[in-house]
């Protein structure tokens, strides 16, 4: 099954933990280096969302966020979306069993957006599954 550290792997993205809890920030992706950092001090889930989130800073160009900020922000969340889903959907044995609402609470997902990539992550990797 996939990991946030095997997706990292597979990337050749370094993974390095920092202690956060004097900062607000739970991880960052520094194109550079080719490397996220992220804060030792979060849960399993918030540790597995950064890092799938952050992933998906990996095509971004560092010297256009300030302009493309919230699409950027949006891109890196349907990446994290589509490891969680697709994770969750390695653990049924049957797909059609996938509660989107009860992943949302797991996953403390709470937007309109972030339900309807949900949904739409769903649809793509239940297609070729």
């Amino acid at each position: 099954m996939m990991t946030p550290e095997s997706a990292c792997a597979e990337r050749g993205i370094d993974l390095v933990y920092f202690d956060g809890r004097d900062t607000d920030k739970k991880g960052i992706y520094n194109k550079r280096a080719n490397i996220i950092a992220v804060d030792a001090y979060l849960d399993e889930i918030d540790k597995k969302k950064t890092i799938y989130h952050e992933i998906g800073h990996q095509s971004h160009d560092p010297s256009q966020y300030d302009r493309r900020r919230e699409q950027f922000e949006l891109q890196a969340d349907r990446n994290m979306i589509h490891y969680l889903v697709k994770e969750e959907l390695a653990l049924l044995e049957d797909t059609s069993e996938f509660n989107y609402v009860h992943f949302m609470e797991k996953y403390d997902l709470k937007t309109i957006v972030n339900e309807a990539m949900v949904i739409e992550e769903y649809y793509n990797l239940n297609d070729k599954s």
